[in-house]
């Protein structure tokens, strides 16, 4: 679906806060997972010195072999991650009641939001990336599907959100005006293809390769006046930077794969393998980080 065009209302003001939820566009110097920073305190240090002198003289000949193995391991010693966080609308930045929350995979780590957005999922594996699902709440929102990683720490804080139904159908009304075949298929799904570092695209466009390809009339970029452009591979505007494919099949891991090049950064996306769902939107972050 398309975002609203920002020069023609305040539409554009509620597409930017969908980028602003929930750990959504970096500083240019920073590196963060979905949902927070990646963060391991474990190393692990093995030395092994193995020397061996051996001496010979005449008739008498030494042999001396020493070995030394020294094994040092240093952990954090958390074993399970309290996680919270809020779910809130996209656009409004509203917290969002009663959004059931799961972990994809993971029975028994579930939780609903309180009246004001608030969730918490204790004892969560640390080191691990999980896929959020955030849903429950139709008509109203299409479900969520949010990447993130659980970070060695006794706490962490992983921001979750959604988008209206309301919204969907303002971005067909524009994704209509370029195509009126254009419809919205709630047996379908969205993804999100989302620049962290959006000062990127000052220095020029990323552009997206989407597989298997598809039709034009199902994919747009943002253009460097920041308005949608259907059937585009660029994105190139540093208040939207994002690309987006829609009235996709639901489709299990590996399935959709997504690479993103730009003419001076190196991107990475950060979670490369996802799933999507029957009406749920995917986000998928790609760092850009500045070259070294």
């Amino acid at each position: 679906m398309l975002p609203p065009k920002p020069c023609n209302s305040s539409l554009a003001l509620a597409l930017g806060l969908v980028l602003a939820a929930g750990a959504t566009a970096c500083a240019d110097d920073t590196v963060t997972d979905a949902g927070g920073d990646e963060v391991s305190d474990e190393t692990e240090t093995e030395t092994d010195a193995d020397t061996e002198t051996e001496t010979e003289s005449g008739d008498s000949s030494g042999e001396t072999e020493t070995t030394e193995d020294t094994t040092e391991e240093t952990d954090t010693g958390v074993t399970e991650v309290d996680v919270s966080g809020e779910v809130t609308d996209f656009v409004t930045l509203q917290g969002i009641p009663n959004a059931n929350i799961a972990v994809l995979d993971m029975p028994g780590f579930e939780a609903m939001s309180d009246e004001d957005g608030n969730y918490a999922i204790d004892a969560m594996p640390p080191d691990t990336e999980v896929f959020f699902l955030i849903d429950g709440n139709e008509p109203d929102y299409w479900g969520g599907v949010r990447p993130a990683w659980i970070p060695a720490e006794e706490t962490a804080d992983i921001q979750l959100g959604q988008i209206s139904d309301a919204l969907i159908d303002i971005q067909l009304n524009l994704a209509q005006m370029q195509n009126p075949d254009v419809m919205k298929d709630e047996t379908k799904a969205i993804v999100i293809v989302r620049i962290i570092q959006p000062v990127a695209l000052m220095e020029g466009p990323a552009t997206v390769t989407f597989d298997p390809p598809l039709p034009d009339d199902q994919y747009f970029g943002v253009n460097a006046d920041d308005n949608p452009v259907l059937g585009s591979t660029d994105t190139e505007s540093s208040l939207l930077p994002l690309w987006v494919a829609f009235n996709l099949d639901p489709a299990d891991f590996d399935t959709y794969t997504v690479d993103v090049t730009h003419p001076t950064r190196e991107c990475t996306v950060l979670h490369p393998s996802f799933p999507t769902f029957e009406r749920f939107v995917t986000v998928v972050d790609i760092d850009c980080p500045p070259a070294p």
